[in-house]
C-alpha cells in the first residue's frame, strides 16, 4: 500500500515537473512572438526612432540573432541549456579554461595581452543567456502562481510580464547592453573565439578526458558569439554604435510601454 502511495506521489510529481516545462516553452513561443513584432522595421517605426544609418536589413538580422540565439524555438532551446550547463564549467571559472590552453604566460603569449578581456568577453556572453533563462523562469513561475493554463490570451501573457518586478528587467536589458557592447569590440571578440577554438582543439585531442557533450557545449558558445560577431563586422565604429543605441532604446521603450 506504502509503496503504491510512493509511485503514485512520483507520478504527480513528474506530471506538475512536465506542465511546468510545457508552460514554458508555451510561454518562450508567445515571447518570441512579441521580440518578432518589437523587431518589425514597420512597427518599430511606430515607436522608437531609428538612428541615421539603420536599415531594415540590419534590424532583420538583429531580429533573427534574438530568435536563434537568445530565444529560440523549444527544441533548440533544451539544447542550448544542457549545453551551457556544461559551458558554465568553463566560463565561470576561467582556470579551466587554461588548464587547456597551458599557463597564463604561454597564453598570453600566444594570443596577446589581450586574453584576460577575451575570456571576460566570453563570460560576458555566457551572463546574457543566464540571464535570459532567469527571465524565462520567472515568467514561468508568475503565469503558475496566476494559475493560467496553455494556451494563454494575450492579455494574460502581458500580465505575467507585468507580474516581474520592473528591477529585474531593468537588469535583463542592462546584460544584453552589455553583450551587444561585447560584439560591437569585434577585435576582441574574434580573439576570444580564436580562444576558443583552440579549446576545442585540445579537448579533441584528449577525447579520453573530454566526452562530445562537453565539446558541444564549447562549439554551441563559439556560434553564439560567432553569430554576434557576423552582427558587426562589417560597421565601422559609427555604425556599431548605432546599432547599440538602438537595441538598448527598443528594449527600453518596451519595457516602459509595459508599466505605463
Amino acid at each position: 500500500m506504502e509503496k503504491k502511495q510512493v509511485a503514485k506521489t512520483k507520478s504527480s510529481k513528474t506530471h506538475s515537473a512536465n506542465d511546468d516545462v510545457a508552460m514554458k516553452h508555451h510561454l518562450i513561443n508567445k515571447y518570441r512572438g512579441v521580440v518578432a513584432a518589437r523587431y518589425d522595421f514597420k512597427e518599430i517605426k511606430k515607436t522608437v526612432k531609428i538612428p541615421k544609418g539603420i536599415t531594415s536589413s540590419m534590424i532583420n538580422s538583429l531580429r533573427n540573432y534574438f530568435l536563434t540565439n537568445l530565444y529560440p524555438e523549444s527544441a533548440q532551446r533544451e539544447k542550448l541549456d544542457a549545453a551551457f550547463s556544461e559551458l558554465e564549467n568553463y566560463m565561470v571559472h576561467p582556470s579551466k579554461i587554461w588548464n587547456l590552453l597551458g599557463n597564463i604566460t604561454s597564453a598570453v603569449f600566444r594570443f596577446g595581452f589581450q586574453f584576460p578581456a577575451a575570456v571576460k568577453a566570453g563570460i560576458v556572453s555566457m551572463e546574457a543567456y543566464t540571464s535570459a533563462k532567469h527571465f524565462e523562469n520567472t515568467l514561468t513561475h508568475a503565469a503558475l502562481d496566476k494559475g493560467f493554463t496553455i494556451p494563454l490570451t494575450d492579455e494574460q501573457f502581458y500580465a505575467c510580464l507585468v507580474a516581474i518586478p520592473k528591477a529585474d528587467l531593468e537588469k535583463f536589458i542592462s546584460e544584453l547592453e552589455q553583450l551587444f557592447a561585447s560584439f560591437t569590440n569585434t577585435e576582441l571578440l574574434e580573439k576570444t573565439i580564436s580562444i576558443m577554438n583552440d579549446v576545442v582543439a585540445k579537448m579533441k585531442s584528449k577525447s579520453d578526458i573530454y566526452g562530445p557533450s562537453e565539446v558541444e557545449a564549447i562549439e554551441l558558445g563559439i556560434d553564439i558569439m560567432q553569430k554576434g560577431l557576423e552582427l558587426f563586422i562589417n560597421y565601422d565604429d559609427e555604425t556599431k554604435q548605432a546599432i547599440l543605441d538602438f537595441v538598448t532604446n527598443n528594449e527600453k521603450a518596451f519595457l516602459d510601454s509595459l508599466y505605463e
